[in-house]
């Protein structure tokens, strides 16, 4: 397996703290998926949190060496990811080669993988949500609408239960803001983290351990993970020929650690989500 790569934001560029930032698969001078944290704005769109994105940050970079040794001259967003989720962010490296990959995204060539945690629900083990979303103006939350809303459709199936937690798995061939998030609130989910929809609230420790102490000069108690529990795991070309000049994409971003500690804590076992995921490519994949 390569190296892994990483991609450095310097303080002040994304955080007040520098930033390093996994490189999930790469091809030099034609695009690279980046596994994005939670809470970082990749890319500005309809609804999007006002601050620096990813796109911003690398082309105030240009130039940089570690950006050079990749190819990455102007980059481009290719499929959104809300801010609030982690996982995998596509880009281009330059803008007639994000015009393309977005044709072929928005035309169906793309299949995005989706891991998060619910609340136990009554809803059924696998369904589809087809509804198309519409953000109102100056409004932070997207509706459904089948007058001005733009097609959508979501597949979700249930991976996993342990106690009072489900969790999910779901597709998607487009990245509409929210999609998931709406969908998944149709049906009654309430996935862990969110605040904009059917709020899951957030995991604490206290909530398993019977004899949890708060830490020696804590005053209150963090969540294990206290970010949105949705990670953009996978995104994949539904052909294996891909492009003509780009080739097949299909890229892995892993878990962030505290989502998967999250997991384990609630007793999840690892086996049914890595049966879902099954990776057919490493999760680093930086061929020139």
């Amino acid at each position: 397996m390569p190296e892994i790569t990483k991609i450095g934001f310097p303080a002040g560029s994304l955080l007040e703290t520098p930033l390093r930032m996994e490189v999930a698969a790469c091809k030099n001078g034609v695009y690279a998926v980046l596994n994005k944290p939670a809470d970082i704005l990749f890319d500005s769109y309809l609804g999007a949190p006002k601050c620096k994105s990813v796109m911003q940050a690398l082309r105030a970079q240009e130039g940089k060496p570690e950006l050079c040794r990749l190819g990455i001259k102007s980059p481009y967003s290719v499929c959104q990811i809300d801010c609030e989720m982690s996982g995998a962010a596509l880009f281009a490296m330059d803008k007639e080669i994000s015009a393309k990959l977005r044709n072929a995204a928005w035309s169906g060539m793309f299949e995005l993988s989706y891991v998060f945690l619910a609340r136990r629900s009554q809803a059924d083990d696998s369904f589809d949500v087809d509804l198309p979303v519409y953000l109102p103006e100056e409004q932070p939350m997207w509706v459904v609408s089948h007058r001005f809303g733009k097609k959508a459709k979501t597949s979700f199936r249930r991976i996993d239960a342990s106690g009072d937690y489900e969790l999910w798995g779901a597709t998607t061939e487009s990245a509409r803001p929210h999609q998931l998030r709406v969908h998944a609130a149709d049906k009654g989910l309430k996935i862990v983290g969110e605040t904009l929809y059917a709020k899951g609230g957030c995991v604490y420790l206290s909530s398993i351990k019977g004899d949890y102490r708060l830490p020696t000069g804590a005053k209150k108690e963090v969540p294990l993970y206290p970010h949105l529990a949705v990670h953009l795991s996978r995104i994949k070309m539904r052909s294996a020929d891909g492009l003509e000049d780009v080739g097949c994409i299909d890229a892995n971003a892993p878990l962030p650690k505290g989502f998967t500690v999250m997991l384990k804590k609630l007793g999840f076992k690892g086996d049914k989500l890595g049966a879902f995921l099954s990776p057919a490519v490493p999760p680093n994949n930086t061929g020139q």
